[in-house]
This record gives C-alpha cells, structure tokens and sequence, in this order.
C-alpha cells in the first residue's frame, strides 16, 4: 500500500470509527456526530487545499479524498438514521 492511500485509510477510518461510537449511544449521540461529521468534513476540505497550494500535495490530495469519503458515508449514515426520527 502506497504512503497517499495509507493516508487516505488513516484520515478516513479514524473520524468514521468515532462517528460509529457515537451512533450507537442513542438519540442525541446520532446528532452529535452529525454535526462533527460536517465540521471534520469542512476541516479537511481547508486543510487539504492550503496543503494543496504548499509544498505538501500528497498528504492535500489524501486528506480533500478522505472529505469526500467522510461525506459519502458519514453523513448519508447520519441522514438514513435521523429519517427516522420523530421530531
């Protein structure tokens, strides 16, 4: 495994794992991992494109990768489960 997919694996299963942690503790934990979900998504879209823009372009392009990623799972897992709710 090369060192931009190992990056890719790391910035991505590591915020997943603690979303997943929260999901499982109920009602509030769901919501509150949506929330990190969008903010660890905005985090990594800035840092990656000012890594981009230095002298740092593979660890940018894994961690604008993992954003993405971030976003296709986490919070379609996160709107899935909050469908459900009853407001």
């Amino acid at each position: 495994m090369n060192k931009t997919m190992r990056d890719v694996a790391l910035f991505t299963l590591i915020p997943l794992g603690i979303f997943l942690l929260f999901c499982m503790s109920g009602d509030s934990g769901i919501l509150i991992a949506g929330i990190l979900t969008l903010l660890v998504v905005g985090i990594y879209f800035l840092v990656g494109i000012i890594l981009l823009l230095t002298d740092h372009a593979g660890i940018g392009k894994a961690m604008l990768l993992s954003a993405g990623i971030v976003l296709l799972v986490g919070l379609s897992t996160c709107g899935m489960i909050m469908s459900g709710f009853r407001l």
